[in-house]
């Protein structure tokens, strides 16, 4: 499961080049990183690049031999790619390679971080919260937190088929200040459930 001795130190001597190498078991196999950014794979002895985002264009339209692994009997194309023999016989398009898959691969990791962040992830909240306030037209945490928990109430009191509770309304003012509701200050509460008093 370990690369020849020469490719293997070529390829440690590489990817340090941008950071901490790590190895993370893998598909039977085991997969290095550099930080975060998951670059490839060695598996049954050959060495696989990770393709992402632009890389992953880029390796199919020089013809890198797609990794197909078998689960259950069904292949599976994963976004692996076999270097030809030829990379390895020169070590800057090797370098290119391997600094296309790093650069690709902390690229996708920021875009999944900057992703809208889907309301059931938000404290307090659950699919079933989710997909009422979809109904209504509020569909990523940062819609809840533009609207705020009154008007999230408000119109969930006007379309829902159940009427909402304090509760619901103190876990949507906690949940887009990014907090359990029990942990919600006490006067922040008060008011919340002054209000609902009010409304109802």
């Amino acid at each position: 499961m370990s690369l020849q001795n020469e490719r293997s130190s070529l390829l440690q001597q590489i990817l340090s080049k941008f950071g901490v190498l790590k190895k993370k078991n893998h598909f039977g196999g085991y997969c290095l990183c550099i930080d975060s950014a998951l670059v490839g794979l060695v598996l049954d002895d050959q060495f696989y690049v990770r393709g992402c985002l632009f890389s992953r264009s880029y390796f199919e339209s020089v013809g890198f031999e797609r990794l197909v692994y078998s689960k259950r009997g069904i292949p599976l194309e994963m976004r692996y790619y076999r270097l030809p023999e030829d990379v390895w016989c020169d070590s800057s398009i090797l370098s290119h390679i391997i600094e296309l898959a790093y650069r690709s691969a902390i690229e996708e990791n920021q875009q999944k971080e900057s992703a809208a962040v889907r309301i059931k992830d938000l404290p307090n909240m659950n699919m079933a919260m989710e997909r009422a306030l979809g109904k209504i037209g509020i569909f990523h945490a940062e819609e809840l937190a533009l609207i705020g928990a009154k008007a999230c109430f408000l119109k969930l009191k006007q379309h829902g088929k159940q009427r909402p509770s304090v509760k619901q309304l103190i876990g949507l003012a906690a949940a887009i200040e990014g907090c359990h509701s029990e942990v919600l200050p006490s006067q922040t509460r008060q008011e919340l459930i002054n209000w609902f008093n009010s409304v109802n």
